[in-house]
């Protein structure tokens, strides 16, 4: 939130941001002049595809909530996405096209830490020899390899989490011979559909899109931003008790289908911002501050300042 805030709320960052647009965005063609309501001239999307059954009921409602105060207090125009337009079906694809796409990146950019060039500098003899040895016993290198080969495998051992080798490994497969095709080619349309079904909403693609056969005079249905939940569940509970874990575990599998809500966006790389939003209609105060929910705001590429803009709203 720190980090957020300075981001959007100094004049230095905003005016380095809107400085270097690679191309001017469509300015809004509404004829609102109500200077006390900075939003006048926005129009927010409320896609449908996002309302996901999964959605607790409380995200929900601070997600309405959070599109009625834009609307009531900063001015903005809510603008509902349907489902021809950016479709649920591309939305729930891209969770597993995302994953599919980050562990085969991970495997190659990863590939590189061997403990020669990068990575931990491991001798062999010293790991042979150190006391807890039994607590990586099960992945000593195995017999038959050669002493590269052991090498790497200690210096990944030691140098990468349980996370992170579980994406290598995940990563290895989907890019070996017999997968590449029906896995990772897959997953490369699924984001380039994603991405074209999201662009096509936004008004500032309009001049883009001549040869898509979409009819550009017509901007009624398209907005300049996008509001939508950052995540399909609350944050982590800190709890001092557990130490120097001071967040409780969540299960990798219920993680990973809690990306749902942000995946699309980082597939078509479209700028976003997540923002933290408190139901003011709960009546208990202590349920408000507890059940505080990440919404993120995101846009056209290069219309940051928009998106920078509505958060700050």
């Amino acid at each position: 939130r720190d980090a957020t805030s300075r981001v959007y709320h100094d004049d230095r960052y905003y005016r380095l941001l809107t400085s270097q647009q690679p191309q001017k965005q469509q300015e809004p063609t509404t004829t609102t002049t109500d200077t006390t309501k900075p939003l006048a001239n926005v129009r927010i999307g409320i896609p449908s595809a996002f309302s996901l059954h999964e959605t607790p009921p409380l995200i929900a409602n601070a997600w309405s909530s959070a599109a009625n105060t834009l609307q009531n207090i900063a001015g903005a125009t809510l603008v509902p996405i349907s489902e021809s337009v950016v479709s649920s079906e591309w939305i729930k694809l891209s969770c597993a096209a995302y994953y599919v796409l980050a562990c085969a990146e991970a495997s190659s950019n990863l590939s590189r830490y061997d403990g020669v060039r990068f990575g931990l500098d491991v001798d062999l003899n010293e790991f042979a020899n150190i006391d807890n040895l039994q607590e990586y016993k099960e992945y000593l290198p195995l017999s038959g390899m050669t002493a590269l080969e052991e090498k790497i495998s200690t210096t990944r051992v030691l140098g990468f989490g349980d996370e992170v080798q579980r994406r290598v490994l995940a990563g290895t497969s989907v890019l070996s011979s017999d997968r590449f095709h029906t896995h990772y080619e897959a997953a490369a349309v699924v984001r380039a559909k994603v991405s074209q079904s999201i662009e096509r909403a936004f008004r500032s693609s309009a001049s883009m899109n001549n040869n898509s056969g979409v009819d550009d005079d017509n901007n009624d249905d398209r907005v300049d931003v996008m509001l939508v939940p950052t995540a399909l569940s609350f944050p982590c509970t800190i709890n001092p008790q557990l130490g120097d874990r001071m967040m409780e575990d969540m299960d990798p599998t219920a993680a990973f289908g809690n990306d749902v809500m942000t995946i699309p966006i980082s597939l078509g790389g479209f700028p976003s911002i997540s923002v933290p939003f408190s139901n003011n209609d709960e009546d208990n105060s202590e349920l408000r501050a507890k059940h505080v929910v990440g919404l993120q705001v995101f846009g056209m590429r290069g219309s940051e300042d928009i998106v920078l803009q509505v958060a700050d709203a």
